[in-house]
């Protein structure tokens, strides 16, 4: 939680290839070959088709090749569960709008304007139902010879937690993925972290070495989600602003700032709370814990719990509003973006309009954030996806 001269919320097979041979994107070493631009491209640019697609039926059979079973969800839309609890949901090829014409950086004060609205062509891709736990991501840390997170390495600022007596979060060293909430729950022994809950306070770089480890174990090409992915898979293409339609949070829908928030964070900015709504939780809530807020494609917690890692850099969109085909987002940047606010983050709770999002916070699809790559928050996790489009 950095801040940057960008608008910042303070708070396909051949990737595989890629990534078991170790190439590199010359950029950033700590991306663990992921493939992140080169010379020459804009703002934007469309991706690379990695092969030539498949339909859908040979989809779900090559994919079944690699997961432990593959049925049909809720939603109608096919899931791929692997050993590890991981369930991925296929996301055939649309079309939508993205952003929103109204979230201009004059009503977007404290994350990223969201306008203008564009069409985006997306061709087929899995994203995960939940994002990834902290079991999960412990059982990576352990297959990888106890892999380090960008905040235990020598130099790190620390992960930014809540500060009770600053009323505020602060980088603060010793607190990790493991342990981020540690102040928390001695505080408050009400509040219970397990490992069923999202992992937390990773960097993108962590996330992205998640992925590509993931990608070695199954030979299937994973990668965090692009932005237009993340969106398209929490909204659909009816232009809803919440993953389950147009109805304000309730307290069933979604883990965000409410009472139960309050309880134990009084001293937060009272603006972004939602009294006379519980969700039952002050901070993280198991993945899942909110089926009746799934989105079109049936995925979960795509509104609140955490902010989830993106694979785009983050910048404002074209001014053109011009349709874009698989967008990757800018060639290069300072910034990472980040979807889906989080367990202290506002949902627009007076309505839908523009101008009651209040300080930044938001649990919109189509709100948009940001941080710096190796940034590690005790509101920030990530989902995966599999991709067949790469720069």
């Amino acid at each position: 939680m950095r801040n940057s001269t960008a608008p910042v919320l303070t708070f396909g097979l051949v990737l595989s290839l890629l990534v078991a041979s170790g190439c590199s994107n010359g950029d950033d070493d700590s991306t663990g070959g992921v493939n992140n631009g080169s010379e020459g491209a804009v703002n934007g640019v469309r991706g690379e088709r990695v092969a030539d697609l498949r339909s859908m039926e040979d989809e779900l059979a090559y994919v079944r090749r690699f997961a432990d079973s593959v049925s049909m969800n809720d939603a109608g839309h096919w899931e791929a569960t692997f050993e590890n609890g991981i369930v991925m949901i296929y996301v055939p090829s649309g079309e939508f709008t993205m952003g929103n014409d109204a979230l201009t950086e004059d009503v977007v004060t404290g994350a990223a304007p969201a306008a203008p609205a564009h069409g985006v062509t997306l061709t087929h891709y899995w994203i995960a139902k939940t994002p990834v736990t902290r079991g999960q991501f412990r059982a990576f840390v352990a297959a990888t010879g106890y892999y380090i997170t960008s905040v235990e390495r020598d130099g790190a600022d620390g992960c930014f937690v809540y500060d009770f007596d600053e009323h505020g979060f602060i980088p603060t060293r010793g607190y990790t993925w493991r342990n981020a909430f540690e102040h928390v729950t001695e505080r408050h022994p009400s509040v219970v972290i397990t490992d069923e809950h999202p992992v937390n306070s990773v960097s993108w770089d962590d996330a992205t070495a998640f992925a590509n480890w993931f990608a070695g174990e199954t030979e299937l090409p994973f990668r965090l989600p692009t932005e237009a992915q993340w969106e398209y898979a929490a909204r659909g293409d009816d232009g809803r602003p919440y993953p389950w339609g147009t109805a304000a949070p309730d307290g069933t829908l979604a883990n965000y700032a409410d009472d139960s928030f309050d309880a134990v964070f009084p001293e937060t900015g009272q603006s972004i709370v939602h009294h006379g709504v519980d969700d039952g939780y002050a901070a993280t809530s198991p993945v899942g814990s909110y089926p009746a807020g799934a989105s079109p494609v049936g995925a979960l917690d795509m509104a609140g719990n955490v902010t989830e890692w993106v694979y785009d850099y983050l910048d404002d969109f074209d001014a053109s509003g011009s349709a874009l085909t698989d967008p990757l987002g800018p060639v290069r940047g300072d910034v990472r973006a980040a979807k889906a606010g989080f367990w202290a983050g506002s949902a627009g709770r007076f309505g839908q309009t523009p101008n009651e999002i209040v300080d930044g916070h938001n649990i919109r699809a189509d709100g948009r954030q940001g941080d710096e790559p190796v940034s590690a928050d005790d509101h920030l996790g990530f989902r995966l996806a599999i991709g067949y489009i790469v720069r």
